[in-house]
């Protein structure tokens, strides 16, 4: 028999679909069947409509199945053991023409890099995929001003809905004056439909760590928070892991990957006010104070938490950094536009065909965006408002 890998969506989303009693099912087939095969977790590859799904691979064949049932795994793991896959409800495939060949291939996946690909209670899965490459290059052959033009040079803006741009966001804090600052991660997503922050929270923690690492380098920040929503009980779930193992790998803690480097990093669960999600309430409520907006000047990058100098990004702006640090600049402004740089992430939901998370290059029109990628509306029927 062929030795197989099977990773299963179990992401939220996946999980509301069946996803649960399809890993169940798998588990107990192989085990039935005496097959050679491993089966894990993994998050979400971002097509929602297709769940419940799973990946299973060999050496010869790599095939993503969807819109599955328990009656669906015996014949589809059969098949493939055998070397003859079957092609119903197979929707993501090299090997042959599968629907979701075009929805995929019509994006640019640079912060969904590996959601739905790596299990993310992994950081050995995480580290295979480059993991923490950018981190030690960072703290080994660049300057905390190297990284700071790295980033300004990238034209990455602040992927919160302000679009500031993050290297000069990261300059201010760099240059306050004080003995200590604070760096901090706003994953208090609360507009409604939005799930952008809980897919990669879920699907890929370790990136989300390591672009903070690097930020709180870049700042001469030593201590630093993910504010999240408690409604994100998976994300939560996946972060705590995700910072146990680095400090475990020596990824966080003192003396970070043998340098002078010390990094702490906590988590914070907001009670979901969504007035939390403006940096200013996020730190008040960090401090235990009621999430109320306080008038700038000052800036956070001056006086933050305690009223100490912090810098505060949200999760898609941090799951850019290592891939900018490792990839370089140049290789960034390939995509987007020439004031808006690089990829943004969406969330596709309502009355839309292929609802579920996508990235896509800055600037794409938003025709293509519902039309191309995320396959129309609903039914076939008329556009009328987004």
């Amino acid at each position: 028999m062929t030795k197989i890998k099977i990773k299963v969506g179990m992401a939220s989303c996946g999980r509301a679909a069946g996803a649960d009693k399809i890993y169940q099912k798998i588990e107990s087939y192989i085990k039935e069947k005496n097959i050679d095969a491993s089966v894990e977790e993994t998050g979400c590859i971002g097509m929602c409509f297709r769940e419940p799904l799973f990946q299973i691979t060999s050496n010869e064949n790599d095939i993503i199945y969807g819109d599955l049932t328990e009656h669906d795994v015996p014949m589809i793991i059969d098949a493939f053991v055998e070397g003859n896959p079957i092609h119903e409800k197979a929707i993501l495939t090299k090997e042959f023409d599968a629907p979701e060949n075009k929805n995929l291939a019509t994006q640019t996946r640079i912060v969904l890099r590996n959601c739905g690909r790596i299990n993310p209670e992994s950081i050995e899965d995480y580290i295979q995929n480059d993991g923490y490459k950018a981190l030690e290059k960072a703290l080994k052959n660049m300057t905390r001003e190297e990284v700071i033009a790295e980033i300004k040079s990238s034209g990455l803006r602040g992927r919160g809905g302000a679009g500031f741009p993050t290297g000069l966001k990261w300059e201010f804090a760099y240059k306050a004056k004080g003995d200590k600052k604070y760096i901090v991660c706003n994953a208090d997503e609360g507009d409604p439909g939005a799930f952008m922050d809980r897919s990669v929270l879920e699907g890929d923690p370790h990136s989300i760590i390591e672009g903070m690492a690097i930020g709180a380098y870049a700042i001469g920040a030593d201590e630093g928070y993910i504010y999240c929503r408690a409604e994100y009980p998976m994300a939560i779930k996946h972060l705590k892991i995700a910072i146990r193992q680095a400090e475990e790998n020596n990824k966080l803690g003192n003396n970070i990957l043998g340098t002078k480097f010390n990094f702490k990093l906590h988590i914070k669960e907001g009670a979901g006010a969504f007035v939390c999600g403006e940096e200013t309430a996020l730190m008040a409520s960090i401090e235990g104070e009621r999430g109320m907006p306080r008038i700038r000047p000052p800036f956070p990058a001056q006086s933050g938490l305690w009223g100490k100098p912090t810098n505060i990004n949200n999760v898609e702006t941090f799951a850019n950094i290592a891939w900018i640090i490792l990839n370089g600049a140049k290789e960034y402004n390939k995509y987007g536009t020439e004031k808006s740089r690089g990829t943004k992430v969406f969330a596709l939901a309502g009355k839309i065909r292929n609802s579920g998370l996508i990235e896509v290059p800055m600037g794409i029109p938003l025709r293509d965006v519902i039309y191309k990628v995320g396959g129309g509306i609903k039914d076939y029927r008329p556009f009328k408002g987004v």
